[in-house]
């Protein structure tokens, strides 16, 4: 969808220099490297950068206009380009998200949840696809920087739109639900992700159900995991709910029926009288809660069952989240987009029922915001790792010397490294033909440079 400056006068507090200047606008940038010549350049302060030192740089490249904080005025007043002064930048692009949002009036399914909110809206938009026209989340673009650029690409001819809500602080999902205004929403289940931000499970089911205080407010309908008791805790608020497990009496029902030896579950979903089994091509058994939350939208929106199972037949697993990937004589699991003490538990248990393999090996990286729950989570892994009989393992990062240390006092040999490439090397030189190798760490660990090590 277009911006317009009617558009950006909506902005709140918004002041001009030089708006005779402003130019068509063909889209909106947050990124001076790849912005594209008639786009908004919005100036965000980051951890490394701030996008304030990069104005000039960007008209330069053809930039429609800059939006600035306010505080920054008299460093940038003097360039003889239009500027649009803001408040603060980062809620300004939510607002002007919000806007575009409110002017194509598509209908949006908000997705949060600890663990599985990218492959579950992955598997969604999959779905629906069959049936609308959809736009989903990009990537993992899922917090208030992220979002609002997914929002900017909303057009009248999108049916549907899945948009990935991802939180790590407090009253965040607040400032999200107001941003995208969803009309449906699901929270996949409730864990320990970012725990170190929320002090308990319990404080962020709160926040994650803050998604569903929201749809209950507006009569919106909530998809509701009824295996999850916090799940359920916090739907009490919806007026309108479409449920759905495996444990429990529900709209739709699943059932796991087996597992192969790649650990790829074939599930059967009932609803409505009718049932039907599909061999789900993802692995782990946790991919099938998934795939039943997705199923549970689609019947909701009218896609039958033959359809959802030749969706969630053809679907692959997303890029870093449970890839099984073939190199040479080994396979690797590449699970490295994130990690936190439940996700990690389920790609150790995944390794644990592949079966054909001569070795098991784990490499693992630092779970990161835990808090002070770090150590424990920690030391915690090594009996998770031992329990499923995990035959070699390599460790990299700090956090990870609690694990270490737990498995040297139980007699198990484990080695730490803080050099990828040594890592790597050391590996290759001890790996057997035939071994399942596990990458997985939290994002800032980067463990898929391991891969790229492997590769090379």
């Amino acid at each position: 969808m277009r911006i317009s400056l009617s558009d950006i006068n909506k902005l709140q507090n918004v002041a001009f220099i030089r708006k005779n200047l402003i130019k068509n606008i063909s889209g909106v940038s947050i990124d001076s490297r790849n912005i594209k010549e008639g786009e908004i350049f919005f100036a965000i302060k980051g951890a490394n950068h701030d996008g304030h030192e990069f104005v000039k740089e960007v008209f330069k490249k053809g930039a429609s206009c800059a939006v600035i904080d306010r505080n920054h005025v008299n460093q940038l007043k003097t360039l003889d380009c239009p500027l649009i002064v803001v408040d603060d930048t980062i809620k300004a692009l939510g607002q002007l998200g919000n806007i575009i949002r409110k002017k194509v009036g598509t209908k949006i399914i908000g997705i949060t949840g600890s663990n599985g909110k990218t492959t579950t809206k992955e598997m969604i938009a999959h779905i629906l696809s069959t049936k609308f026209n959809i736009l989903k989340t990009e990537g993992n673009l899922n917090n208030q920087i992220g979002i609002p650029l997914n929002l900017f690409r909303l057009k009248k001819q999108h049916h549907l739109a899945v948009i990935e809500m991802g939180i790590n602080q407090v009253g965040e999902m607040s400032i999200l639900c107001d941003m995208v205004e969803p009309d449906y929403g699901a929270i996949t289940n409730v864990g320990t992700a970012h725990i170190e931000f929320f002090g308990s499970v319990e404080a962020i089911a709160k926040e994650k159900g803050t998604l569903f205080k929201y749809l209950g407010n507006k009569s919106g309908l909530g998809f509701v995991n009824n295996d999850d008791k916090n799940v359920r805790n916090q739907a009490k608020v919806l007026k309108k709910k479409f449920t759905f497990g495996f444990n429990s009496k529900s709209d739709v029902k699943g059932k796991i029926i087996s597992v192969n030896d790649l650990a790829q579950p074939s599930i059967i979903i009932s609803y409505k009288g009718k049932s039907i089994d599909i061999e789900l091509s993802t692995y782990g058994l946790h991919t099938a809660s998934n795939a039943l939350c997705a199923a549970a939208v689609g019947l909701k929106f009218g896609i039958g069952l033959k359809k959802i199972k030749e969706a969630l037949e053809s679907f692959k697993s997303y890029d870093k989240r449970m890839q099984v990937i073939r190199i040479n004589d080994f396979v690797v699991i590449n699970d490295s987009y994130n990690a936190n003490p439940d996700s990690m538990k389920m790609a150790i248990r995944t390794m644990n029922i592949m079966k054909g393999f001569e070795k098991r090996v784990a490499i693992l990286g630092d779970m990161l915001e835990l808090g002070e729950y770090s150590e424990k989570f920690h030391r915690e892994l090594a009996y998770e790792l031992i329990e499923n009989k995990i035959d070699k393992i390599y460790l990299f990062g700090d956090l990870v010397r609690f694990t270490l240390d737990e498995l040297t006092g139980l007699g198990y040999d484990a080695k730490i490294f803080d050099d990828k490439k040594i890592l790597s090397e050391k590996l290759r030189s001890e790996l057997e033909p035939n071994s399942l190798i596990l990458l997985k760490g939290s994002r800032k660990m980067k463990m898929e440079d391991i891969l790229n090590h492997l590769r090379d």
